[in-house]
C-alpha cells in the first residue's frame, strides 16, 4: 500500500510539472514551427538532397559529416510531392526531438514530494535555458538536437533493470544519434561510466560493442582526414574573430594550442554561459564598463548553479570512493565525462550547440545539487535559512527568467531569418546564377521566408527586454 502511494503521489507531482512546463515548451514548439527558414542554410542544404546521389552522403571527404541527418532530408524531400508538405515534415522532425527531450526529463525525474516537484520545475529551466539547448533550436539543423533525447533515454534504459531487448536498443540508438551528427560519440563513455559504476542496465557486451563502433567509426573517418583543412570555421579568440584561413597561418604548423582553446571554451560555455563560440562577449563588456542586465543574469545564475553542482558532486563521491554508487554520484561522473566528450569533440571550433549533449546531464544534476541544497536550507537555523533560501530562489528566479529569454532568442532568429529573405534575394540571384536547383528552390521558398505573420520579439518595456536578452 505505502509503495502504491508512493507511486501516485509521484504520478500526480510530474504531471504537476509537466502542467506548469508546458506553457513554455508548447509556445516554444508553435515559434518554431512558425519560424521561415534560413535562407543561408535551408536553401543549400535542399539543393544537396535534390542533386546529389545518397552514396555521396556517406562519403566522409569533409569534416562535415551527418549521413543520417542528410538521409533523412532526402527521404522526406523526394518522397513529398508539395513544398509545403516538405518543409512541413522536416519541422516535425527538427521539433519532435525538443519535445520528446523535455518530457523524457520531467518523466526521468519523477519528483514525490513538493519541493521535488518545485526542484524540478527549476530544472527544467536550466535544460531549456542552456546555450546548448538554445543553439540546437536553429531549423533544420536538427543534428544533435536528435542526440540529446536519445542520450536521455540511453542513460534512462542503463540505469533500470537489465532486459533482452535493451542492449539492442541501446545499439540502435547510438548509431542514429552517431549518424546525425559525430557529437553521438559522447554515448559511448557514458555508457562505459554506467557499467564501471554498476549501473544495472549497463553490461560488458554493451560496452563492448559501443566501443567497437566506436573504434570503428573514428578509424573511417581519419582515413579521410588528410583532405580537411586544419581549420573548417571562423573561431572566436578572446575578443576578437578568427578567420578559419587566418587562424591557418597563425596555427597551422601547430594547431594543438588552439585545439585546446576551443574545447576549452566549449566546456567553459556549458558551465558559465562565457565564452560563446570562443569570444568573451560578457567579460569585454564589463571591462569595458558595457556590461547588461542579461548578461549579468546569464555569467551569475551559470556560475552559482555550476558552484552548487560541485558542492553537491562532490558530497556524492564520497560514498562512491567506498564503491556504493548511487544514482546522484553516477549523474555526477556522467556529466563530467560527457563534458569532457563535447569538449574533445570540439576541437575544431566552439559553438554552444556543440555542448548540447552534456546540457542534459548538466540539468540533471542542477536537480540532484539544487534538492540537496534545499534539504541542507530547510535544517538549518533561522538567519542562515532566510538568507540561503533567498539566495536558492533568487537562482531559481533568474533560470526562470531565462527559459522565458529562450522564447525571445528564437522569437529574434525568425525575424532574422525574415530579413534575410527581404534582403538577399537579389544578391543570391546573381551569386547562384549558374545553380538552376538552388535559384528553383529559392524561388519557391520566398512566400514561407517573406510571410508578415512570422513570429516577432515581445514588445516588452525596455529593462524587461535587456533582462531577457540582446535586443
Amino acid at each position: 500500500m505505502g509503495e502504491r502511494r508512493d507511486r501516485d503521489r509521484s504520478y500526480v507531482w510530474t504531471a504537476g510539472v509537466l502542467a506548469a512546463s508546458a506553457p513554455l515548451l508548447i509556445t516554444l514548439c508553435l515559434t518554431l514551427w512558425h519560424t521561415p527558414y534560413p535562407v543561408n542554410e535551408a536553401v543549400a542544404l535542399f539543393e544537396d538532397v535534390e542533386k546529389k546521389p545518397p552514396a555521396d552522403f556517406l562519403i566522409p571527404d569533409t569534416s562535415y559529416y551527418r549521413p543520417l541527418f542528410q538521409l533523412t532530408l532526402m527521404g522526406i524531400w523526394r518522397n513529398t510531392e508539395s513544398l509545403e508538405a516538405r518543409l512541413a515534415w522536416i519541422k516535425l522532425v527538427h521539433i519532435s526531438p525538443v519535445l520528446l527531450l523535455v518530457i523524457l526529463f520531467i518523466w526521468y525525474l519523477r519528483p514525490r514530494t513538493f519541493l521535488d516537484a518545485a526542484v524540478a520545475a527549476v530544472a527544467v529551466a536550466v535544460l531549456v535555458a542552456s546555450p546548448g539547448f538554445r543553439d540546437n533550436l536553429e531549423i533544420p539543423l536538427s543534428y544533435t538536437a536528435m542526440a540529446m533525447p536519445i542520450a536521455l533515454l540511453v542513460w534512462m534504459l542503463v540505469n533500470t533493470g537489465p532486459r533482452a531487448w535493451h542492449t539492442a536498443v541501446i545499439v540502435a540508438l547510438t548509431l542514429i544519434a552517431i549518424g546525425f551528427k559525430e557529437q553521438g560519440l559522447v554515448l559511448v563513455p557514458l555508457v562505459v561510466v554506467a557499467w564501471w559504476t554498476r549501473a544495472p542496465g549497463a553490461s560488458r557486451a554493451l560496452v563492448v560493442t559501443l566501443a567497437t563502433i566506436a573504434i570503428a567509426y573514428v578509424a573511417f573517418r581519419l582515413h579521410w582526414r588528410g583532405k580537411w583543412p586544419v581549420f573548417e570555421q571562423s573561431m572566436g579568440l578572446g575578443f576578437s574573430v578568427l578567420e578559419a584561413d587566418e587562424a591557418a597561418a597563425r596555427f597551422g604548423a601547430f594547431p594543438f594550442w588552439m585545439y585546446a582553446y576551443n574545447s576549452a571554451s566549449t566546456i567553459a560555455n556549458v558551465l558559465f554561459s562565457e565564452p560563446t563560440s570562443g569570444l568573451f562577449f560578457i567579460t569585454r563588456n564589463l571591462r569595458y564598463g558595457n556590461l547588461q542586465a542579461w548578461e549579468v543574469v546569464q555569467l551569475g545564475s551559470s556560475a552559482a548553479l555550476t558552484g552548487v553542482i560541485a558542492w553537491w558532486g562532490i558530497r556524492s563521491l564520497r560514498s562512491a570512493a567506498q564503491g556504493l554508487w548511487s544514482t546522484e554520484s553516477r549523474t555526477f561522473l556522467a556529466m563530467l565525462v560527457a563534458l569532457l566528450s563535447c569538449g574533445i569533440l570540439s576541437f575544431n571550433y566552439s559553438r554552444d550547440r556543440l555542448g548540447g549533449m552534456v546540457v542534459v546531464f548538466y540539468a540533471l544534476a542542477a536537480f540532484f545539487a539544487l534538492r540537496a541544497a534545499a534539504g541542507q536550507i530547510v535544517a538549518a537555523r533561522r538567519p542562515r535559512f532566510i538568507l540561503a533560501a533567498l539566495a536558492l530562489a533568487i537562482l531559481a528566479g533568474a533560470w526562470h527568467v531565462r527559459a522565458v529569454g529562450i522564447l525571445e532568442s528564437v522569437r529574434r532568429t525568425s525575424d532574422a531569418n525574415q530579413v534575410g529573405w527581404l534582403v538577399q534575394l537579389a544578391q543570391r540571384r546573381m551569386e547562384f546564377a549558374d545553380r538552376p536547383e538552388y535559384l528553383q528552390i529559392m524561388e519557391a521558398m520566398i512566400d514561407q521566408g517573406t510571410d508578415q505573420a512570422v513570429p516577432r520579439p515581445t514588445r516588452y518595456p525596455r529593462w524587461i527586454a535587456l533582462t531577457l536578452g540582446p535586443r
